[in-house]
C-alpha cells in the first residue's frame, strides 16, 4: 500500500470511528531524503515519521473545516517539515490561501503542487483559479492545454484555453484552436462568438459580422442570433440594418419581451417615444420577461430629471403589471410609490394596504404605512397599524417610535408608558434611539402631571443624545411654565437656538424662558424674532406677543394681539378671560 493509499485508508477509519484528535503537536521525527529526478524527490518516511505525517495531515483538515485557517496553516506547515514534497498538503494549504484572497502565496504553492504530481487535474484546475485572479492568462491557458490531455473527455476545456487565450492577447493562437475546434465539431455558438470577439479586437468587422451570419445560416430559428447581429449594427451606428434584425427577431418570437425591450431602446435613442412606449407595452405584457427586469426598466423609465414616459403612460405600465402578476405584491408597492410621487398619500395608503394583505413579512412595507399615518396625522390609524406590525415586527424600534407618537396625540399617556417599556427593550442600546423613547416617555409624564419624574427623564435624554434639540427645547419651555430652575431653561434654549436660529418653535420657547424671567425687552426681541421666522401663522405665538407686550406696558397693542390670536383658531379659556378682562392672567402648571 503506497503512503497516499494508507492516508485515505485512515481518513476513512477516522470519519467512521468519530475520533477526534487532540491539536497537541508532537515532536517532529527525523526523516531521510533521496533525490530520484531533476523535476521530484523521494521521500522515504521512518514508520514514526509517517504515523506523525498523517495524524497532523489529519488534523489540519479538521481545523481547515472548522475555518480556523490559521491553526491549519500551522499545522499543514508542521506536515511540510517532515515531508517537504507532499502535493497534497500543498494543494489544501493553496486552498486556505485562496479562500483568504491570498492568490500570490496559493500560486506558488499549487505550482509546486502540479510539479510533483503533474497528473492531478485538481490541482491544475485550482492553480487556473488562481492564475486567472493574478492576470496570468497566458499561463492559466497553458494549464487547460494540460488538463485537456489528462481529461480528453471533456469538450470544454478547450474553449476555456481559447477564451484565456484571447484574455492574454494571443488572438492567432485564440483563432487557431477556435478553427481546429470548429473543423472538428462543426459551427457553434461558442466557437462563433468566440471568433467573433477575437475579430472585433482586431478591427476586422467583416469578418466578425460573417461568424454571426454563417451562425445564422446554421440555425435559422434561432431568435437571440438575430440579436446578436443587431447589436453589432447598432453599436456601429447602423440603425437600419440593426431594426431589420430585431424585426426578424418578432417573426419568429412575436411575444419575446427582451426583444421588445431592445426594439423600445432603439426608438428611445431615435427620440421616436409613440414607436418605443408601443414596445414597452407590449414587453410588459409578454410572460417571457421576469417581473425584476420590468420593474427594473419601469424604475430606468420614470428617473427623475430622464423621464421618458407620461404619468399617465407610468399609470397604465402599472395596471399592465399588476394585470400580470395578480399575485404578486410588488407592482401595488411600485403603484404606492407612484402615488406618494404624485403627493397623494391616501391613494398610496390603500395600495399598501393591499400589498399588506399580500405580503404581511416585510417589514420595509409596514414602515411605509406608518410613516404615512404619521404624514397624514392619521393616529387612530398608526395606533391600529403598529399593534399589527408589532405582531411581526416586534424587535423594530421604530415601530415603537411611531406607535408612540400616535399614543401621544391622542392623549393615551399611560397606554404609551407600557409600549416604551417593550420599545426600550428593543432599541439594542442605540443612544439615538433610547434618546427618542425617553423624550415620548417624558413627555407623557410630563402631560400626566408626574413633573420630578418627567424631568428627571429629560436630564436623562439630553445625556443619551447631546443633540436632541426637540426635547430640550420642550424640556425649556416646561420648566418655565413651572417657573422652575429658569437658568438651566435659559442654557438648554440657548444651545438649541445656537443649532436652530431660524426655528420659529424653538424662538418662541427662548422668548418666553426671558418672559418667565422678567427679562420683557429680550423676551420681546426673540419673540419678534420668531414671529418673523414663522412659515405658518401661529395662535401661540401671538398670544405670547401679546403677554409680552403687556408687561411692557403696551396694553392695547397686547390687546390687540389676544384678539388676533382667538382668530387665529386659539380656543385657551385664559386667552379669552384676557380678552374680557383686558388684562394679563398667568398660567402655570401645577
Amino acid at each position: 500500500m503506497t503512503s497516499k493509499e494508507r492516508l485515505i485508508g485512515i481518513l476513512l477509519i477516522t470519519i467512521s470511528s468519530g475520533v477526534i484528535f487532540s491539536c497537541k503537536i508532537q515532536k517532529i521525527v527525523p526523516v531521510s531524503v533521496v533525490s530520484v529526478s531533476k523535476d521530484t524527490t523521494e521521500i522515504k518516511l521512518s514508520e514514526d515519521a509517517q504515523k506523525e505525517f498523517e495524524y497532523l495531515f489529519i488534523e489540519g483538515l479538521k481545523q481547515k473545516t472548522l475555518e480556523n485557517f490559521d491553526d491549519a496553516i500551522k499545522i499543514f506547515s508542521r506536515c511540510l517539515e517532515i515531508d517537504p514534497h507532499s502535493s497534497a498538503t500543498l494543494y489544501e494549504m493553496a486552498n486556505i490561501h485562496v479562500s483568504k484572497g491570498d492568490f500570490q502565496s496559493s500560486m506558488f504553492l499549487l505550482e509546486k503542487a502540479v510539479s510533483i504530481n503533474p497528473d492531478n487535474q485538481y490541482y491544475r484546475l485550482l492553480l487556473v483559479k488562481v492564475y486567472q485572479q493574478n492576470k496570468l492568462y497566458e499561463k492559466a491557458a497553458f494549464e487547460y492545454e494540460a488538463i485537456s490531455k489528462l481529461v480528453p473527455d471533456n469538450p470544454d476545456y478547450p474553449f476555456y484555453q481559447a477564451a484565456l487565450l484571447t484574455m492574454a492577447g494571443k488572438n492567432n493562437q485564440a483563432l487557431a484552436m477556435y478553427n481546429q475546434l470548429e473543423q472538428k465539431l462543426g459551427i457553434s455558438e461558442p466557437i462563433a462568438v468566440g471568433k467573433q470577439q477575437i475579430y472585433i479586437q482586431l478591427g476586422n468587422k467583416p469578418a466578425a459580422y460573417a461568424e454571426i451570419e454563417k451562425l445564422i445560416q446554421a440555425n435559422p430559428t434561432v431568435s437571440k442570433y438575430y440579436g446578436l447581429l443587431a447589436d453589432m449594427y447598432l453599436a456601429d451606428k447602423n440603425r437600419e440594418k440593426a431594426l431589420e434584425n430585431y424585426n426578424k427577431i418578432l417573426e419568429i418570437s412575436p411575444d419575446d419581451g427582451f426583444v421588445h425591450l431592445s426594439i423600445a431602446s432603439y426608438y428611445l435613442e431615435g427620440n421616436d417615444s409613440v414607436k418605443a412606449y408601443d414596445h414597452i407595452k407590449s414587453a410588459f405584457k409578454s410572460s417571457s420577461l421576469d417581473l425584476e427586469t420590468k420593474a427594473q426598466m419601469y424604475m430606468l423609465l420614470i428617473q427623475a430629471g430622464t423621464a421618458k414616459i407620461s404619468e399617465e403612460q407610468q399609470l397604465e405600465l402599472l395596471h399592465i403589471l399588476i394585470e400580470t402578476n395578480i399575485d404578486d405584491e410588488r407592482p401595488r408597492a411600485l403603484m404606492a410609490d407612484y402615488f406618494l410621487n404624485k403627493k397623494q398619500p391616501e391613494e398610496a395608503r390603500k395600495q399598501l394596504r393591499l400589498v399588506l394583505d399580500m405580503k404581511k413579512d416585510n417589514y420595509m412595507y409596514w414602515e411605509r404605512l406608518l410613516l404615512i399615518n404619521n404624514d397624514l396625522l392619521d393616529w387612530q390609524s398608526m395606533n391600529e397599524d403598529s399593534k399589527k406590525a408589532l405582531e411581526y415586527f416586534p424587535e423594530q424600534p421604530l415601530i415603537y417610535i411611531l406607535k408612540s407618537v400616535g399614543l401621544l396625540q391622542q392623549k393615551k399617556y399611560d397606554q404609551l408608558l407600557t409600549v416604551l417599556d417593550s420599545g426600550v427593550v428593543h432599541a439594542k442600546n442605540d443612544p439615538k434611539i433610547l434618546s427618542q423613547l425617553y423624550t415620548y416617555r417624558a413627555e407623557a409624564l410630563y402631560y400626566l402631571k408626574r413633573f420630578k419624574e418627567a424631568f428627571d427623564v429629560f436630564d436623562k435624554v439630553i445625556e443619551l443624545d447631546p443633540e436632541n434639540y426637540m426635547a430640550m427645547n420642550n424640556y425649556a419651555y416646561y420648566l418655565s411654565l413651572k417657573g422652575e430652575r429658569l437658568e438651566i431653561a435659559e442654557n438648554l434654549s440657548a444651545k438649541v437656538i445656537q443649532a436652530n436660529p431660524d426655528n420659529a418653535t424653538y424662538l418662541d420657547t427662548y422668548a418666553w424662558v426671558f418672559f418667565m424671567k422678567k427679562d420683557y425687552k429680550l423676551a420681546r426681541f426673540y419673540i419678534e424674532n420668531a414671529l418673523s421666522k414663522t412659515t405658518e401663522d401661529s395662535a401661540v405665538l401671538v398670544e405670547h406677543y401679546g403677554d409680552i407686550l403687556y408687561h411692557l406696558n403696551e396694553k392695547e397693542n397686547a390687546f390687540t394681539q389676544w384678539k388676533k390670536s382667538l382668530k387665529m383658531g386659539n380656543d385657551s379659556k385664559v386667552l379669552k378671560q384676557k380678552i374680557a378682562e383686558k388684562r394679563f392672567i398667568e398660567t402655570k402648571e401645577n
